[in-house]
């Protein structure tokens, strides 16, 4: 009875200590989010400590480097969006839905573009961007499949071919965002035009490229 006892106690303990160990987490990445958005990434961790209103020895502890920190950015912007995917998911208009959740992705990159770009070296080098990534392309797939199913996107594009017309209409959006916002509209409405069913249109050369292969020519490069 006295070691239950005992191990109870420990487990009380613990608990405050996780939730103030998460609490700190959570200030770091919120300050680091908001000071690189208003000051760009050349920023100093120690800025970021007290606008968390913490110590530099927290921030390393829960971020080695800053490099850590923006890469735990990046895997929590991806995981938003997937949540997002997946809510879709239940949308009535599975078309509708899957180029939505495209606009939204394109919104969301020029948003945290310098973060992404920061990352883009190591980003198969982390294995939670990694993770993150492939839970994204995976919810983009069902998206897919779902609208194919309806009959309201060409049934031999894939995946990994939506996420290459969304990486050129990012290119599209950010080259002229200062010049002409609604450029990058066209980029898309350009794309949902290769995406949808076309009465007559030929069958796309090649097949789909895979995950796999698109990581190792990211590798590559």
């Amino acid at each position: 009875m006295a070691s239950e006892d005992k191990r109870a106690a420990t487990l009380d303990d613990e608990r405050p200590l996780r939730a103030d160990a998460e609490r700190n987490r959570r200030r770091l990445l919120d300050a680091a989010e908001a000071t690189f958005c208003e000051r760009g990434l050349e920023v100093g961790v120690g800025e970021i400590a007290r606008r968390a209103g913490v110590g530099r020895a927290t921030l390393f502890r829960n971020f080695p480097s800053k490099e850590h920190l923006i890469a735990a950015i990046v895997v929590e912007r991806m995981s938003e969006a997937t949540a997002r995917g997946e809510q879709l998911l239940e949308a009535p208009d599975a078309g509708e839905a899957l180029f939505e959740f495209l606009r939204d992705l394109v919104g969301r990159q020029q948003l945290d573009r310098s973060l992404f770009e920061a990352v883009a070296d190591t980003f198969l080098a982390n294995e939670e961007i990694r993770t993150a990534y492939e839970q994204l392309v995976a919810v983009i797939d069902r998206l897919l499949r779902r609208a194919q199913a309806a009959g309201a996107v060409r049934p031999d594009a894939g995946p990994v071919d939506v996420m290459m017309l969304f990486k050129g209409v990012c290119v599209a959006s950010s080259t002229f965002q200062q010049i002409d916002p609604a450029i990058g509209e066209r980029a898309m409405d350009l794309a949902r035009a290769a995406l949808s069913v076309a009465p007559g249109a030929p069958a796309l050369r090649g097949r789909t490229p895979t995950l796999e292969e698109l990581g190792r020519a990211h590798a590559a490069d």
